[in-house]
């Protein structure tokens, strides 16, 4: 399991892909965000972005999935007290494959609970041409390490060891970028 220690500012986590299908863009369009361009492949084609897109509240929720999946579901997250900074940077259109991962910004002790600190993770989703199409600065609560548990960080977990199966980040090839080199090129560009 992942504590607040396992964070560190410039750790880059890739958690895996994403397909975006239009029965998804569709669906979620019309339960959650019903405007044409949304809804109606027809009367995407003549808005501005000529066809159809995912709603960036589903665009969110897709980077979300891969977060659980590929970090949350191994660390003990304790939830969030909120996000700064949401940018749906570019059209999301079905048919895209987009990458999520997250760089750790920061990770501050809880000054009101010692056995808790938060994590702000930059979080992107990259298109296939390594353009980000969306992000956002997350706010996670995790626990901290109980007293006596043995420190490791995440970068020296041997794989075997490792219960998502690569580096701690999901089991669809999510990686943590070794220490000597923490940004990932796409992420440096």
């Amino acid at each position: 399991m992942r504590y607040f220690e396992d964070f560190r500012p410039g750790d880059v986590h890739e958690l895996g892909t994403v397909t975006v299908t239009a029965e998804e863009v569709l669906e979620f369009g019309r339960r959650f965000d019903p405007q044409p361009f949304h809804t109606d492949p027809k009367r995407a084609e003549d808005s501005p972005f000529g066809g159809l897109i995912a709603s960036g509240f589903h665009t969110q929720s897709m980077f979300m999935r891969r977060y659980v999946d590929g970090l949350l579901a191994y660390s003990v997250c304790m939830g969030s007290p909120g996000i700064d900074e949401v940018r749906y940077l570019r059209p999301v259109r079905p048919g895209d494959v987009l990458t999520a991962r997250v760089e750790i910004l920061g990770a501050t002790p809880s000054p009101f609970n010692p056995t808790t600190g938060t994590v702000k993770p930059r979080c992107t989703l990259v298109g296939a041409d390594g353009a980000p199409v969306f992000s956002m600065i997350l706010h996670s609560i995790f626990q901290r390490r109980p007293a006596g548990a043995e420190v490791r960080h995440l970068s020296s977990m041997p794989a075997a060891e490792d219960p998502a199966g690569c580096c701690g980040c999901g089991p669809e090839g999510g990686k943590t970028a070794p220490a000597s080199d923490r940004r990932s090129p796409a992420m440096s560009a």
